[in-house]
């Protein structure tokens, strides 16, 4: 059986690199630890007056982008920004921090109704 302090320190979490062409350079995509997907679970639930999601690619995004030393790259104050870059370029990145994440539309939508 696993102790206690075994489990705890299981907190290495999977990452990929990808290039982006267009933004020169590599961007690293994180699996998002349990408080990271509270947390993005959280943040997607925002909708406008018209009941419509706000920025769910560009809130994954934000969530799932990390630095070198695995810290989130983007703030919340950032998402806004980030929803006005290339939705084609987006959309790469989303694709990878799903697969990571084990996020399919099936997910997605059982996080937005929790």
């Amino acid at each position: 059986m696993l102790k206690r302090e075994e489990i705890l320190s299981k907190t290495s979490l999977k990452t990929e690199t990808l290039n982006i062409e267009e933004w020169g350079g590599d961007v690293i995509v994180s699996e998002m630890s349990g408080a990271m997907r509270d947390g993005w679970e959280q943040a997607i639930r925002e909708k406008d007056a018209s009941g419509r999601l706000v920025s769910p690619r560009a809130k994954l995004i934000a969530f799932t982008i990390i630095d070198e030393k695995g810290n989130r790259l983007f703030k919340d104050d950032d998402i806004e920004a980030i929803g006005k870059l290339s939705s084609e370029t987006l959309e790469k990145i989303c694709i990878v921090s799903m697969r990571l994440n084990g996020l399919g539309a099936d997910e997605i939508n059982k996080a937005k109704k929790n």
